[in-house]
């Protein structure tokens, strides 16, 4: 499980630093990232993951545990997914940016890109390339992704995700999940999910 520190800090600070980003301050200037939704916007259950791409509970959720709930609880309506960015260095930054990058049809598509071909480019010498790789099958192509990089609002508001989700949630790990009023951290077993699922009304 991925984790952070629970002392304060300003996070808009911390993506500078870590991604060369001339992040500035949250304004009213910088819309926050549209919701990424699994499943049926009106569905009566929402499941909230916090998530970092160079996480490898996270990989194993959603490679092992999502295609499940997916088949059971999202597919049939009674579950929505709601993705959020968590990431915890420069190279889970980068990788949020390009999952960012991608129109919102195909976000969950490369999200399992991303986590099937962790190995490939989370530890590689050159991250960034591999990145850039998986963009291009992704239909983005590299001046695309380096806009992406570059583009201060867009990692002003992945920041912002990634404090509000501090602030709300108290996150300080990864995965998290958020049902209801009932948080959950670390990845769990498909039964342990379905559970939760359940209590919340997903029955």
């Amino acid at each position: 499980m991925s984790k952070i520190g629970r002392a304060p800090f300003f996070v808009l600070l911390f993506v500078a630093a870590v991604f060369g980003f001339r992040a500035a301050p949250a304004s009213a200037s910088t819309p926050p990232l549209s919701e990424r939704v699994l499943g049926n916007v009106d569905a009566p259950v929402t499941l909230i993951e916090y998530a970092s791409l160079t996480c490898d509970h996270c990989k194993r959720f959603h490679l092992e545990v999502l295609p499940r709930l997916k088949e059971a609880y999202i597919d049939t309506g009674k579950v929505k997914l709601v993705y959020r960015h968590f990431p915890f260095d420069r190279v889970g930054l980068m990788a949020s940016v390009l999952s960012e990058c991608a129109p919102r049809k195909q976000f969950f598509g490369l999200i399992e890109v991303l986590y099937r071909s962790h190995d490939g480019w989370a530890h590689s010498q050159d991250p960034k390339a591999g990145l850039a790789q998986i963009g291009l099958l992704a239909g983005i192509s590299r001046t695309m992704f380096e806009a992406c990089l570059a583009d201060d609002k867009l990692s002003t508001a992945i920041a912002e995700e990634l404090r509000t989700g501090q602030q709300k949630h108290n996150v300080n790990s990864t995965p998290t999940f958020v049902i209801g009023d009932k948080v959950l951290r670390g990845v769990r077993s498909y039964e342990e999910m379905a559970k939760a699922l359940d209590s919340a009304g997903a029955r």
